[in-house]
């Protein structure tokens, strides 16, 4: 079993949508078996979200492919043109989730 243990909540934000959007993909996945709920060790009350074994599994498999995809992809660049696409890409992702974490500035 994966340790990594999240709330609802912190599922809506890492995935920018609103909390009942972030709770109808975790019913799916509950009912898929990739997720579980445990009860939280410092409030009983509350509930966290685990990876299954299944679902290790498919995050394992979808990160394999997503890397698979960028080798393949990026076959022909040269060696110093794809790590820094590749660092690049891991900088634009953290970003994007700090900028989502901060609230989306209103229009």
């Amino acid at each position: 079993m994966v340790a990594v243990q999240e709330r609802c909540g912190g599922v809506a934000e890492e995935m920018g949508v609103a909390q009942p959007v972030a709770s109808r993909a975790i019913a799916a996945c509950i009912t898929e078996g990739l997720l579980r709920r445990v009860a939280s060790q410092r409030d009983g009350r509350s509930s966290l979200l685990q990876l299954t074994d299944q679902g290790e599994s498919v995050r394992r498999a979808y990160a394999t492919e997503q890397r698979r995809a960028f080798e393949e992809i990026t076959a022909h660049w040269d060696s110093a043109d794809r790590l820094q696409f590749a660092r690049f890409l891991t900088r634009y992702s953290q970003e994007a989730s700090a900028w989502t974490a901060r609230g989306k500035p209103e229009d």
